[in-house]
């Protein structure tokens, strides 16, 4: 550790950068791709607690288990009818990821990261919680841990 903030700002800029590459996830997937690899669901979202976290879904499964555990399974069922989308298909997830995002929000926005981790806990639902990028350099609100989800 150093105490010349100076000397940190190379890692801060790496850390906005990575932070604005997965911010993109999703969007840097060519349009038409069916595998997993392709398309889906990728957002960060505001928690009860000030932090923020990253949720991904690549897969039907992942998408399934967030649905489920958000409570929306009835909803995404509902507006799959109403879009003609099929949520269990990475391009539909991808093309919709506004609406998705929008009905989920107020779901994250009302628990904490401890919620959230106990939430996915089981699930295959991707999340990671991310950096405070904002914290100053050494304070502990900065630091990344690890989800288990």
């Amino acid at each position: 550790m150093t105490s010349n903030p100076a000397a940190l700002r190379p890692a801060e800029d790496r850390a906005h950068a990575l932070t604005g590459h997965l911010a993109f996830l999703a969007e840097s997937q060519p349009a038409g791709a069916h595998d997993v690899r392709r398309g889906g669901f990728a957002r960060d979202f505001a928690t009860a607690d000030g932090g923020r976290v990253m949720v991904a879904a690549f897969t039907s499964q992942q998408f399934a288990d967030l649905a489920r555990t958000t409570g929306r399974a009835g909803t995404f069922a509902f507006l799959e009818r109403v879009l003609y989308a099929d949520f269990s298909a990475t391009d539909d997830l991808h093309t919709h990821r506004g609406t998705i995002a929008a009905l989920l929000a107020p779901w994250f926005a009302r628990r904490t990261v401890g919620d959230l981790a106990t939430a996915f806990a089981g699930t295959s639902v991707a999340w990671a919680r991310l950096p405070n990028l904002t914290a100053r350099p050494g304070s502990r609100s900065g630091s990344m841990a690890p989800s288990t989800g």
